[in-house]
């Protein structure tokens, strides 16, 4: 992939050439993550997805002890590995994060590297353009203080992924909900609902398209 060099929040950045629309933005959203992350009693670990080209677990791992990310296209994650070098307390995963683990279909947007989206495979279906798939539970996290996720309308299905660990460790949760979950056959605000139902966590800040929850 071309690549060019960026700046933003005081230093370089390597970054797709072909990318014309996520970095409009991604540096002035960053605000939003402090609207989660301060009302963590403890700032132990942070389960973040997607990695995208390293911004946000760079910046999550300046407040937590250890970042957790995961970033399914091949192509941004070796980016953030660049990106991210040195940085001894983030962990990435080049997965995407679901309900089951195994293999989806990868949805590039080469203009917009922030708008990518994944489906899980249907019975049968050949294996092109596939990454591998993960749940949150795999990681194994025993602190996790934060789940941040901002992965393209698969929210739910990544959160479904992480039942034991939100039996656990009860973390604040923040997910983006801009109605994109209908690719999953779900709609907006069912993540929000689902937490309430199972969890008894509640919607307490909803900055631009994020929701913001706690378990009370």
């Amino acid at each position: 992939m071309n690549e060019r060099v960026v700046e933003g929040l005081g230093r370089k950045w390597v970054w797709p050439m072909s990318d014309r629309e996520c970095i409009k933005v991604i540096f002035d959203w960053l605000p939003d993550m402090k609207r989660a992350y301060e009302l963590c009693r403890q700032r132990r670990t942070v389960i973040q997805a997607g990695g995208n080209m390293g911004v946000w677990p760079w910046e999550l791992s300046k407040v937590f002890g250890r970042v957790v990310t995961a970033e399914p296209d091949p192509d941004c994650f070796a980016m953030l590995l660049q990106n991210l070098s040195g940085v001894d307390n983030i962990e990435a995963h080049n997965v995407a994060l679901l309900e089951h683990p195994g293999f989806c279909r990868i949805y590039l947007e080469l203009a917009n590297r922030g708008a990518q989206y994944v489906q899980p495979l249907k019975l049968h279906e050949a294996m092109i353009d596939t990454v591998e798939a993960a749940t949150i539970d795999s990681f194994g996290v025993q602190d996790c203080d934060l789940i941040y996720l901002d992965i393209e309308g698969a929210e739910l299905s990544a959160l479904k992924g992480a039942r034991e660990t939100i039996l656990r460790t009860k973390p604040v949760i923040a997910i983006e909900d801009k109605n994109l979950s209908t690719r999953f056959g779900t709609s907006k605000y069912d993540a929000e609902k689902w937490l309430e139902n199972e969890f008894g966590y509640k919607v307490v800040r909803r900055p631009h398209n994020d929701v913001v929850l706690v378990c009370e």
